[in-house]
């Protein structure tokens, strides 16, 4: 287990130094190995968390958008997102359709390896991408009345 932890802060180092190369503002937490952050995107603003899980060997990387589903538009959201969820090749939307909220969620293992600060950038700056091209949309079909083929072409 000791050496799980000399991994994982290994790993959480070089995410900040990372992040610190980048000029990238972020509040970090040494002792749960978490970062929060902020990113811009093209509309709205994108929150990040990123948690180096020493038990697991992960790197997870969280995203809640800033808006949460009315329930009479749950199912039309969890359409959407099970579209976009569909072409995507790293990483996913989360969406409770209990409290209609919307996750997306990047994970890595670092088990067994080095990590550099390549992965770390890759995460984030695909986050970031996937967030924006879809944080948007979700919203517009959160307040349009559309048909399923609908919201299956605009979120394509």
């Amino acid at each position: 287990m000791a050496n799980d932890l000399k991994q994982a802060k290994t790993a959480f180092d070089t995410l900040c130094q990372m992040m610190d190369e980048k000029n990238w503002k972020y509040d970090k937490d040494e002792e749960k190995l978490t970062i929060e952050t902020v990113a811009q995107g093209d509309d709205l603003p994108i929150s990040l968390r990123v948690i180096v899980d020493a038990d697991r060997q992960l790197v997870l990387l969280l995203s809640e958008m800033p808006y949460n589903i009315a329930a009479d538009k749950r199912d039309a959201i969890a359409i959407a997102v099970s579209s976009a969820n569909y072409g995507m090749v790293d990483g996913n939307f989360d969406f409770d359709y209990t409290t209609g909220k919307i996750l997306f969620r990047l994970t890595s293992s670092y088990m067994n390896s080095l990590v550099g600060k390549e992965m770390f950038e890759y995460m984030l700056f695909c986050a970031c991408y996937t967030i924006d091209a879809y944080n948007d949309k979700f919203l517009v079909v959160a307040k349009r009345d559309m048909t399923v083929a609908e919201i299956l072409e605009y979120v394509k």
